[in-house]
């Protein structure tokens, strides 16, 4: 018997920059989106504030970023010796050695939600940006925060690692590992609304030129048979020299990438993905039951 799914279509990166703010409303308009989450500390910040106004019915919650831009407070512990956000590899190694403040993670992510509030939007939900609040010196700072405000977070919950996985890709079952068994402990660290799962095209191996609506369709249908309520996490892009400025030194890395956020705007402003499917109900962390 096929079980009905709850499924949460967002879209990362709003606020990132002009172009990727559009490929967002884009997909929203489309019907393919139910929510975003919004950078405030990037260049494109205002212009999404702006297209936010535009797109009233659009949740937004707030990806919150320690990984790139400048911090709108004074944190040492989290930024380098120009005062940027190191980068998520630096982050990680600091935060291994006990070396990131959780007080300076907490007034960074209080911040960061007042600066949405300021901007006229009230955030539905929280995530993070590269996953850094996956790391539990940083779960720990923002938890009584998400407690106190009841607001609902996104957790990055893989599939349950299988023995399949660990003979395929010894890494990716290690990572996968990692995530599972710090998502379960932080999903008790708190009494606000998660997810169950968290799905992506970045679970694929297959290239992004053979993706189409049907590769996001089984990414929701292949998820675990007792999570009710699904994410599916999206980065739709679409080409554009903004993007590409903020990243002079390390396009070429970043390409592959984009070249899946680009293949997801295409899918996602087309047709509505579950138009016609009885056992999926699109919704939102604020309407999750």
């Amino acid at each position: 018997m096929t079980r009905m799914r709850q499924v949460i279509i967002n879209a990362d990166d709003f606020g990132l920059s002009p172009s990727v703010s559009r490929a967002i409303v884009d997909a929203y308009r489309a019907g393919n989106l139910t929510s975003t989450t919004m950078m405030v500390n990037m260049p494109g910040t205002d212009d999404g504030a702006r297209l936010a106004s535009e797109n009233p019915g659009l949740a937004i919650g707030l990806h919150f970023c320690l990984s790139e831009g400048r911090p709108l407070t004074v944190a040492p512990s989290l930024t380098d010796a120009n005062g940027n956000f190191l980068e998520r590899g630096a982050l990680l190694k600091r935060a291994l050695r006990g070396q990131v403040k959780e007080t300076e993670v907490r007034a960074e992510f209080e911040a960061q939600l007042a600066k949405l509030e300021g901007l006229g939007i009230k955030p539905t939900h929280t995530d993070s940006h590269q996953h850094v609040h996956m790391l539990p010196a940083v779960f720990r700072a923002i938890a009584p925060v998400l407690n106190a405000r009841k607001l609902p977070v996104r957790l990055a919950i893989p599939h349950k690692p299988s023995l399949a996985l660990l003979l395929r890709w010894p890494l990716k079952f290690v990572r996968q590992s990692i995530l599972y068994r710090s998502s379960q402990q932080f999903k008790r660290q708190v009494s606000t609304r998660t997810n169950d799962v968290l799905v992506s095209v970045h679970d694929l191996s297959t290239p992004p030129t053979g993706y189409t609506a049907e590769t996001l369709r089984q990414l929701v249908h292949e998820a675990p048979a007792d999570a009710q309520v699904v994410e599916l996490m999206v980065h739709p892009y679409i080409p554009g020299a903004d993007i590409d400025a903020l990243y002079p030194t390390d396009l070429a890395l970043r390409k592959p990438f984009f070249e899946k956020c680009y293949a997801e705007h295409r899918i996602l402003s087309g047709p509505p993905l579950f138009a016609h499917d009885p056992n999926v109900t699109l919704t939102t962390y604020g309407s999750a039951s």
